[in-house]
């Protein structure tokens, strides 16, 4: 009896002791944990803080921040910033994702959710772990208290959502439960145009009411009217209503963009510039037709009309120029011409000279354009040149042309 109750006594407070254990075992555990949890998000806040609320990463610091447990969510761009890359849709996204992340700062709570980007350039190992050919990529990975080699990530779709702030923050705001608000900075630009026309519209308003007879019989007013729908309308404008196209964007190098390549693309930008052409092109037509034959003085008047041929012609050279950029194949020009020339024009004696000189040329980087005496161009590829006996001895006095393709 008394051994059995030695015996009872043991067993319980070894099995008091072992539970006593595990507990200090668990705690000391979620301690541990917890205080693992508060570093990195000490230290995600301080980095988002830094640059504006984006955490920029590299192959070791995404392992880093996407190891579990977490508590907190992440939203990454993958991207390919560098010019030699020329990944024309990462320069258009890279300020749309920037704007979503400054709304951080605004969070009431900025422990559960943050913004990363995290470049090709440092970060190939993550490219190849997620199966990425192409960028930008945006992918949302919620908190996750599980041990796991991948973590579960959500996918943003440009190709339906688009490249816009707005449409990235609703998305955010519904896998993350945040309340994201986009703050674009003020376009002084717009912000002035507006001023002007609501001046513009007043002093309107203020002529019509007061010399209401005048106005509405005045054939100077109904025609600078047709002729600013005629330049809105020309240029472009019903367009961008309807495809509601980007006002401007950074080229491969960087700069800003005006012009778009490609006739069925153009920029907000754009459309202002080609009006503003046809407006000056229809002044100096006017000014030929209205003002110069009023003009009394003979050496006024002379000189008013070389003013206004010169301006017409250097405008519509600029207006071909932009064509050029429109359809970078097209092979006229005016007064100047922005093609980059791979050899000056040159007058050879037989086709079998040209092909020489075509010999020494790259097949890829050259236009050939074949002069005929009447001023007839054919365009012709190199090899076609090279290769006909029966050109070579036809084309005996032709002039050739190389000009490299002009690249955008």
């Amino acid at each position: 009896m008394g051994f059995s109750t030695r015996t009872l006594f043991l067993t319980v407070t070894l099995t008091l002791i072992a539970f006593l254990a595990s507990s200090s075992f668990t705690v000391d555990a979620q301690s541990n944990v917890a205080d693992v949890l508060q570093k990195k998000i000490t230290s995600l806040q301080t980095k988002a803080v830094k640059n504006k609320g984006v955490i920029e990463l590299d192959s070791l610091a995404f392992d880093e921040v996407m190891a579990k447990p977490r508590n907190y969510s992440m939203a990454i761009l993958f991207t390919a910033i560098g010019p030699e890359y020329q990944c024309v849709p990462c320069l258009n996204f890279d300020p749309e994702f920037k704007l979503v992340a400054s709304g951080w700062s605004k969070l009431p709570d900025k422990t559960k959710m943050f913004f990363g980007s995290l470049d090709f350039k440092v970060g190939q190992a993550v490219f190849q772990k997620f199966g990425m050919n192409s960028a930008p990529s945006v992918l949302f990975f919620p908190p996750s208290d599980s041990i796991s080699s991948n973590p579960l990530s959500d996918r943003y779709d440009f190709s339906r959502n688009g490249f816009t702030a707005e449409s990235f923050a609703n998305w955010v705001n519904a896998r993350a439960g945040t309340d994201i608000k986009v703050r674009r900075p003020i376009d002084i630009v717009a912000l002035a145009a507006k001023v002007l026309g609501v001046f513009a519209l007043i002093g309107t308003i203020y002529l019509i009411y007061t010399k209401a007879g005048k106005l509405s019989s005045s054939k100077y007013l109904w025609s600078a009217l047709s002729m600013f729908t005629i330049f809105i309308m020309i240029s472009g404008h019903m367009w961008n209503q309807i495809r509601n196209p980007p006002y401007t964007i950074q080229g491969r190098d960087g700069r800003p963009g005006f012009i778009a390549q490609g006739f069925q693309n153009q920029f907000g930008l754009e459309t202002q510039i080609i009006a503003v052409l046809y407006a000056i092109l229809t002044g100096s037509v006017i000014s030929l037709i209205g003002v110069v034959p009023k003009i009394e003085n003979p050496t006024m008047q002379r000189m008013a009309v070389w003013v206004s041929m010169g301006l017409f012609a250097f405008m519509f050279s600029v207006l071909i120029q932009i064509f050029r950029v429109k359809n970078p194949s097209y092979p006229f020009t005016l007064m100047f011409n922005v093609c980059k020339l791979m050899n000056p024009t040159r007058s050879v004696k037989t086709a079998a000279a040209a092909t020489r000189k075509l010999d020494q040329l790259p097949l890829e980087s050259v236009s050939v354009y074949v002069v005929r005496h009447g001023l007839r161009e054919v365009g012709m590829e190199s090899e076609k040149v090279a290769k006909n006996p029966v050109l070579n001895k036809k084309q005996i006095k032709q002039r050739i042309l190389f000009a490299r393709k002009y690249q955008e």
